[in-house]
């Protein structure tokens, strides 16, 4: 039986957010040495179906948010790693967009590997923009384990 505080499932959390500025997307672009015209040229990008210059999509990943969400306090295991993540993007963010994240732990679950038994925490994050449109959603599972020294 796993250990853990149950009344926290599913509860979502603010846990900051961002604006959409010519200076994130410069600085993001520039970090990865991404060129893409979308992101850095309003001319160019005026003639694309978005009608202007649009965020890279994974911008907010440069974005040091207040945690990740509620606490799931899982009694098991000394070690942790991450097990997968998965990031579905649903619109684009355009410049001036406030971007508001809130996490979740969307739920907690138990299995028996090779190597034993694992405790896994799947998270939710949700990124939704000032018109209430989610723009992306992020799941991310933290594995538990118990490894001997």
């Amino acid at each position: 039986m796993i250990e853990y505080d149950e009344s926290v499932i599913g509860v979502e959390e603010r846990l900051g957010s961002f604006t959409v500025t010519a200076e994130a997307i410069e600085s993001y672009c520039e970090a990865l040495g991404e060129t893409n015209p979308l992101y850095l040229d309003e001319e160019f990008a005026r003639s694309t179906p978005y009608g202007g210059r649009i965020a890279p999509p994974l911008i907010f990943t440069n974005v040091n948010f207040r945690g990740t969400g509620p606490d799931p306090k899982v009694e098991f295991g000394n070690a942790r790693f991450l097990g997968g993540e998965r990031v579905d993007v649903l619109e684009a963010m355009r410049l001036g967009d406030t971007i508001d994240a809130y996490g979740q732990v969307a739920e907690v679950y138990e299995k028996t590997g090779r190597s034993g038994r694992m405790v896994f925490v799947v998270r939710r994050i949700r990124y939704e923009n000032q018109d209430g449109h989610d723009v992306a959603l992020v799941s991310s599972s933290m594995v538990h384990r118990e490894i001997e020294a």
